[in-house]
């Protein structure tokens, strides 16, 4: 019980630095919300719940596998974090660049454009491997918050988790608003914007 009433217990200036923290961190999982939205703006309302929910997820479980790992590996893999999130970011982007290229030709050859739209559902797989890349460097905000009590530090990624959630799902579906306008250069877009991560995460390297 008093685990409880000390989890509410943080200074409201500890809840708003949380909540900045928190849309700071969302910045990549939305970015990648938006893209999902337009690559595959007939998504089912299932999947737009989903992918947001996920980022939610993994923005808090990164934290606190680094708030609970703490000094035992974070001499050993902080400096390579930007380096891992950019190599699958660049993956993404060049998959998405490549999609785009082979649904040209396919048009070029006769397929149709709705059969190609029924082609270009996200699958499980391409959605753990967005929340793998965008949250990975959310370990370094479990690794800074060692010196925290730990219902403070739960408090904190609950808030990051929350905050990715809504901000990634309001996001997504103004992707999938705009998803049929721009639905022909869709994978360009898509691959732009994580290639745009890609090089966030570069910089971040150097």
């Amino acid at each position: 019980m008093t685990f409880f009433i000390n989890f509410f217990k943080i200074h409201i200036m500890d809840y708003l630095s949380a909540f900045t923290l928190g849309i700071s961190m969302a910045a990549d999982a939305m970015c990648a919300s938006a893209s999902d939205g337009i690559k595959d703006n007939k998504m089912t309302k299932v999947k737009s719940i989903l992918i947001p929910l996920s980022f939610g997820i993994f923005q808090f479980g990164m934290p606190a596998i680094g708030y609970f790992l703490g000094y035992l590996i974070k001499d050993y893999i902080t400096d390579y974090i930007p380096w891992i999130a950019f190599a699958v970011l660049l993956f993404l982007s060049l998959k998405s660049f490549y999609d785009g290229i082979k649904e040209y030709i396919e048009i070029k050859k006769g397929k149709s454009q709705e059969e190609i739209v029924s082609e270009k559902r996200i699958t499980i797989g391409e959605i753990l491997i967005q929340d793998i890349a965008t949250s990975i460097d959310a370990l370094t905000i479990g690794f800074i918050t060692v010196n925290k009590e730990i219902y403070e530090a739960m408090m904190t990624f609950v808030i990051i988790g929350v905050v990715t959630f809504i901000f990634s799902l309001i996001c997504l579906l103004l992707g999938k608003k705009i998803g049929d306008k721009v639905e022909k250069i869709a994978p360009l877009i898509s691959g732009l914007i994580f290639l745009g991560l890609a090089i966030k995460f570069l910089i971040e390297a150097i």
